[in-house]
């Protein structure tokens, strides 16, 4: 070949290369498009994992491991999914030198590890919550009870066992979760029964030994050991039934109404013995004006030409009589009762259900007996009341 054919043969060839070329900023700006297109399409699966990832801590007992994987999962693409955010472009670029795999691919690699593991802890959930739904219901009634800040200590064991059930079934053993099932559940309850004994029972035990304290059980010790046999009634009945929170409260009321009664007698005892002889006849004086005053407001009358124990069982006869008299007249509504009446019908119901039983312990007292003990009255009623506005 020619020189001159030399020459034209790579001017040729560098013709045809020049208008095979692209302008290196259009390939640039194609690029650009291509990755916010890549990123924009990302957004819903992040705002979808997101959503279910922030609720989703109920699901760590059913396998801690598989949840804490999935969580580390998720900060790696939400780091991920920021940063293409913010420069789009990074979405094509290599994720490390040590990858082929861009950006964008490593985002979705760490979403499929982050549903994976979401649905085996969603299906594990299924069978846990059905084969352990008697231990789920025991444990959140303890959460619900306040049971971790009664008892730290014992808390802290059977929530280890309560884990120990879960990682049962998550291998498979479900028989065998069954079993230590039971176990739990005896532990479970008889934590309960320490804590309802705690929140009912143990400010009631306090208070006994601070009677002890002050000489109660000294000065009275019948009414002392009242006290002891009703806590010793609602321990059992708690033993027995930890939620009959009825009946509870009730020995609850019981137990505060003979600690009162307790200190009561002990304080009248002591009142008693600083007496000095020339002081009786006041005292006696003083319990006769308390009994004229009921027999004044039962019926009208004037019982002290009688021995103060026949007074007491004349006024207590007079009140049943009273009371019997109930179904005779028909008792006014309470509308009807101005409010004269009714405090006037509540100073007497007060008289009749409190000072009866003390003037009739104060008189044993006097003549050297032990009054036995009463069980606690009842809480007045509108009817009752009226019953004494009839004896007017």
């Amino acid at each position: 070949m020619t020189n001159t054919g030399k020459v034209v043969s790579v001017l040729l060839m560098a013709a045809l290369l020049g208008g095979c070329s692209t302008p290196e900023g259009g390939s640039l700006n194609t690029s650009g498009v291509d990755a916010e297109t890549a990123v924009g399409h990302t957004q819903e699966t992040y705002r979808s994992w997101r959503d279910k990832v922030v609720k989703a801590e109920p699901l760590m007992i059913y396998a801690p491991n598989k949840y804490a994987s999935m969580m580390e999962s998720w900060q790696r693409a939400d780091v991920l999914y920021k940063d293409m955010v913010a420069t789009p472009a990074t979405a094509q670029k290599s994720y490390s030198l040590f990858s082929s795999g861009t950006y964008l691919d490593r985002f979705y690699a760490e979403i499929a590890v982050i549903e994976a593991n979401y649905n085996e802890l969603v299906g594990l959930k299924d069978v846990a919550d059905e084969v352990l739904e008697p231990a789920i219901t025991q444990m959140a009634y303890l959460n619900s009870i306040d049971a971790n800040a009664h008892y730290r200590s014992e808390f802290v064991r059977l929530n280890r066992f309560y884990a120990k059930l879960f990682s049962l079934i998550e291998s498979g053993e479900f028989s065998e979760a069954r079993e230590e099932q039971q176990e739990f559940l005896a532990r479970a309850h008889s934590l309960e029964v320490r804590v309802i004994k705690r929140i009912y029972i143990a400010p009631e035990e306090e208070a006994l030994r601070q009677l002890w304290r002050d000489d109660v059980r000294y000065y009275a010790p019948l009414s002392f050991a009242r006290v002891e046999q009703e806590i010793d009634t609602a321990k059992a009945l708690i033993d027995k039934s930890p939620r009959a929170f009825d009946a509870i409260n009730q020995s609850v009321s019981a137990i505060k109404f003979e600690l009162a009664h307790a200190e009561n007698t002990a304080n009248e005892v002591k009142a008693l013995r600083e007496l000095n002889r020339d002081e009786y006849e006041g005292y006696i004086l003083g319990i006769e004006d308390k009994l004229l005053a009921i027999s004044s407001a039962a019926n009208g009358s004037d019982l002290r030409d009688l021995p103060l124990s026949e007074q007491v069982r004349l006024i207590e006869a007079g009140i049943v009589k009273i009371r019997q008299r109930e179904g005779e007249h028909p008792l006014p509504k309470r509308d009807e009762l101005n409010s004269d009446q009714l405090v006037k019908l509540q100073l007497i119901l007060q008289q009749q259900n409190t000072e009866i039983m003390q003037l009739k312990q104060q008189l044993n007292r006097l003549n050297g007996t032990i009054p036995e003990e009463q069980p606690a009255p009842s809480e007045p009623t509108l009817q009752t009341k009226a019953t004494a506005s009839l004896a007017h």
